[in-house]
């Protein structure tokens, strides 16, 4: 059982090689499985995207490091449709309120605590019911209704039941993902064009039918990977093209790329996309 605050900043290491291929430098939380499911990767480098490793992926969390099997389990974040829209979502559940199910709030939260042992599931949260004398107990997942961006949604009966001991957290049932089914998938892949959209997340289905089959030579797997990365940089500039920026947002040499309050362009787009800044610009816009 480990705290957010003593997995982020640990080395990142490839088994296989033995070598450091980074730091982690953030999570991203599943808020309706109640998961860490990614950890973002800090390679000390400007890379052109960020890169994620799925939860899945990792061997374990220690003391002094985060253990991978080879480089190949850190992936691009672009071809991970789902893990942008966690991204997008933002949730932190760090220093959020924390609101009963009939509505009264009765403190704040303060750090998760991650069950690296099953499936990286968040067991508790910390609850801080004085800010000035931070007074901290601990709520267990079974305790949780809701994890969102601004608040916690508790049961009516939470307080009854705060622990004080991280070991005494009991283990969280993990919310399944919703299964779908081969028909439907089958009938998304038929479809020769994709039909516009109003977000920039890809369908499920869609993202099935494009997936690598294991069973499948290399070079078409690759060409499964590219056709899937396409299409979602597709629906992203669809989602962006005249929208505007909410910050300014700058390349890697500190120079703007675009502006707080101007319009999204298929030019500010193709040098957002150039500095690694594309899914920057995604996560700070509006209509």
């Amino acid at each position: 059982m480990k705290k957010s605050q003593q997995i982020i900043g640990l080395p990142i290491i490839s088994i296989a090689e033995g070598n450091e291929e980074g730091k982690v430098k953030d999570i991203v939380i599943n808020p309706d499985r109640g998961t860490v499911d990614y950890f973002v990767v800090d390679s000390g480098v400007q890379a052109l995207s960020t890169r994620v490793i799925p939860s899945g992926n990792v061997l374990g969390i220690g003391e002094y490091a985060i253990t991978i099997a080879n480089p190949e389990a850190i992936n691009d974040i672009s071809q991970l449709p789902v893990a942008v829209d966690l991204l997008q979502k933002n949730i932190t559940v760090k220093g959020i309120r924390v609101l009963t199910k009939k509505g009264s709030l009765i403190g704040e939260t303060g750090d998760i605590y991650v069950d690296a042992d099953k499936e990286c599931s968040i067991a508790g949260i910390e609850f801080i019911t004085d800010a000035a004398q931070k007074n901290i107990r601990l709520i267990p997942r079974s305790s949780v209704i809701t994890f969102g961006k601004t608040l916690l949604v508790v049961e009516d009966d939470v307080q009854g039941k705060l622990l004080d001991d991280p070991s005494t957290l009991p283990e969280s049932d993990i919310a399944e993902e919703p299964a779908v089914s081969e028909e439907f998938v089958s009938a998304e892949s038929n479809t020769p064009e994709p039909e516009p959209v109003n977000d920039i997340n890809l369908d499920l289905a869609e993202v099935q039918a494009a997936a690598v089959k294991p069973s499948e030579p290399a070079t078409i797997q690759q060409e499964q990977k590219s056709s899937a990365a396409e299409l979602f940089e597709a629906r992203q500039r669809q989602y962006l093209k005249g929208r505007k920026a909410t910050k300014n947002i700058t390349d890697n040499y500190g120079m703007l790329i675009i502006q707080a309050g101007q319009p999204i362009t298929e030019q500010v787009m193709d040098r957002a996309k150039a500095c690694g800044k594309l899914i920057e610009l995604v996560m700070n816009n509006e209509a």
